[in-house]
């Protein structure tokens, strides 16, 4: 009654939503563009019996207040959408950016997005596209459809991306690659659903993602890159939302598949894509930028994908093993002995 406008309600009980309701309070959701889109009204509501009516009068007094995510003290969250996707969205972003906040915490204080990034990140627009009409896709073309929704789709089940986060790629030849589409949620994504990107045209009737400017300059600077994917794991992101260097020194597969990730500025992959896609190179395939995202490539979707990966892994492992006693990393040598063995260099 008090706000006509949701047609769908989402009330659960996620680990680090019920964290902060213990804590009775809420987490912020400017660490990263994409959690404050989602999470920008939220407010606390008093403790109630569950089930009570008074509970039910404490949320709906936060959401006639504007709020559209409310934390419940001692009990955990409750959120309201236009319809079920979107309420299922704002949950899902609830309990992501308590997460991602708790475990930057971990690595020493969170840097968060000022206004000014914020805004910038918001005036992003998408390009004057030609359009690409009456073609015919290639065979190559069909399977790279079929291969990046089965991708995106096992990214979304291993927790690498989420329903609102995610962005996959494939090069289909010199001049053209495929991408995700902007605003729609990584698991409904279809086959005829991605978008086909050539020079400066897109085929008819479709947005591709807001980072196709910046994928287009790294296959245009990397011939050697054939699929590229941006996401925003939580462990990983916990270094991007913090001053902490993500090391992979860690194991030797991890080093391998990674080498040494860069951590670039939140704005350089939207002020200047052309020098954001000049860091990757074989030697740096795996780029980190501050509050934004993680760029993996490879000479293949599943290189690109188990970079993505390995680097989630990688970055967990360090945030338990500070619990268990300090991190021990593989020295400089060791490094070296590892780049001979196997021609990293």
């Amino acid at each position: 009654r008090v706000r006509p406008e949701f047609r769908a309600v989402v009330h659960a009980h996620p680990v680090y939503c019920i964290a902060y309701s213990l804590a009775r309070k809420m987490p912020r959701t400017d660490l990263l563009p994409t959690t404050r889109q989602w999470g920008r009204k939220q407010r606390l509501s008093k403790y109630a019996m569950m089930g009570s009516v008074e509970l039910g009068e404490n949320i709906s007094a936060e959401f006639a207040r504007g709020a559209d995510v409310v934390f419940l003290e001692n009990h955990g969250v409750c959120v309201g959408g236009g319809d079920l996707m979107e309420a299922f969205h704002r949950f899902e972003s609830a309990e992501y950016s308590a997460k991602l906040e708790l475990l930057a915490g971990k690595l020493g204080a969170a840097n968060y997005l000022t206004p000014e990034q914020l805004s910038l990140y918001d005036a992003r627009r998408q390009p004057d596209w030609r359009l690409l009409a009456g073609r015919e896709p290639s065979e190559r073309e069909m399977q790279l459809r079929g291969q990046m929704v089965r991708m995106m789709r096992r990214a979304y089940e291993h927790g690498l991306f989420t329903g609102t986060q995610g962005v996959c790629s494939a090069r289909v030849d010199s001049s053209s690659f495929l991408i995700s589409p902007e605003g729609l949620d990584s698991v409904e994504i279809r086959e005829e659903d991605l978008v086909l990107v050539c020079g400066d045209a897109v085929e008819t009737g479709k947005s591709p993602s807001l980072l196709t400017p910046f994928f287009a300059e790294i296959y245009a600077k990397n011939p050697e890159v054939a699929a590229a994917f941006a996401s925003q794991p939580p462990h990983v992101m916990a270094y991007a939302a913090s001053k902490a260097d993500f090391l992979t020194s860690t194991v030797p597969e991890s080093y391998y598949m990674l080498r040494s990730v860069q951590k670039r500025p939140f704005e350089e992959p939207i002020n200047n894509p052309g020098d954001a896609a000049s860091r990757f190179s074989a030697k740096t395939p795996v780029v980190l930028f501050a509050n934004y995202c993680l760029v993996t490539t490879g000479d293949s979707l599943f290189t690109a994908f188990d970079r993505m990966e390995v680097s989630e892994a990688t970055a967990g492992a360090i945030l338990v093993a500070k619990d268990a006693g300090p991190v021990v990393y593989l020295s400089d040598d060791e490094i070296d002995e590892l780049k001979t063995t196997f021609h990293l260099e």
